[in-house]
């Protein structure tokens, strides 16, 4: 007993490494968009993560033979969930703020239960349907907050891609279900991760070729390898060993910090300011995603 508590402890610990190397990311990630188109870098530093990822998981567990009718569905998830998503991410963050970005990708968890509710493969309870009106009522705070809202203002157009591209991480975590009952989470993620990163090579092939990479600083190398390295495969690694030692719902409290840490992050490295109403909004988005998640 007291070993299975020793490893709770360790996972935790774990845990909190990971809130801060993907808090830290987005600060990270915004910089080096600055010195290199968005497209080039995701599509490196993802076929990165993606060829880690899914060596690892061959070497560990070994290949497994996957039937006609799941390829078609693998692919299908690939592009939405990694190839759609890596896309509005990149550019969504590079229009927006590295605090915006990290807080609005926190509202996959909201979209995860609508869209479930509409597919019928779930129901929200009522302290769930509130939280998911406080959440995006914070959301509007946090944008309100930002600036004046325009739809011509890139700000704003920025802080629309990421909440896109948290809907189509939520509908591929929906419709990965029935998936989940023949592979494990990590390997499906693997497999899709591979199908959205050459999503990623036919999408943006002209830019990456045509991108003189020889003029790219160390610095922005560094941060290609640690948003591989750290932000993806460390961050999935440990991601899905604490949801099988300490269960989901534990696991994605620790989510919810991930935006505190960015903002703080942002504020320091970056000089992003935080105005009155983003904090107001921050904390009410993070109210309304925890009531969701518990309810």
């Amino acid at each position: 007993m007291k070993s299975l508590k020793d490893k709770s402890y360790f996972v935790y610990l774990l845990l909190t490494l990971v809130v801060f190397i993907w808090g830290l990311n987005f600060s990270l990630v915004k910089w080096a968009v600055s010195e290199i188109s968005p497209l080039p870098f995701n599509v490196v530093r993802y076929t990165i993560a993606s060829l880690v990822i899914f060596t690892i998981i061959t070497v560990k567990k070994g290949w497994q033979s996957i039937p006609p009718a799941d390829v078609v569905k693998l692919v299908l998830l690939g592009i939405l969930g990694h190839t759609v998503y890596q896309i509005l991410f990149i550019k969504g963050i590079s229009l927006t703020t590295a605090g915006n970005s990290s807080l609005f990708l926190a509202t996959s968890p909201i979209w995860t239960g609508l869209l479930s509710a509409v597919l019928g493969k779930d129901r929200l309870s009522k302290k769930a349907w509130f939280g998911t009106i406080m959440a995006f009522v914070g959301v509007f705070l946090v944008t309100l907050g930002g600036g004046k809202i325009s739809i011509g203002e890139s700000g704003t157009i920025g802080d629309l891609l990421v909440l896109l591209a948290a809907f189509s991480l939520s509908a591929y975590t929906v419709l990965s279900k029935d998936l989940l009952e023949r592979y494990s989470p990590l390997r499906l993620t693997a497999f899709t991760m591979v199908i959205g990163s050459i999503g990623l090579w036919i999408f943006a092939y002209r830019p990456v070729v045509e991108k003189s990479w020889g003029s790219v600083s160390w610095g922005t190398w560094g941060v290609i390898v640690y948003s591989a390295l750290f932000a993806v495969v460390v961050g999935y690694l440990v991601w899905f060993t604490a949801v099988k030692a300490i269960g989901p719902s534990r696991t994605a409290v620790f989510n919810n910090v991930t935006p505190i840490i960015a903002f703080a992050l942002a504020f320091f490295l970056l000089g992003e300011p935080i105005a009155p109403l983003q904090i107001i909004g921050g904390i009410t988005v993070l109210w309304g995603v925890s009531l969701t998640v518990r309810n």
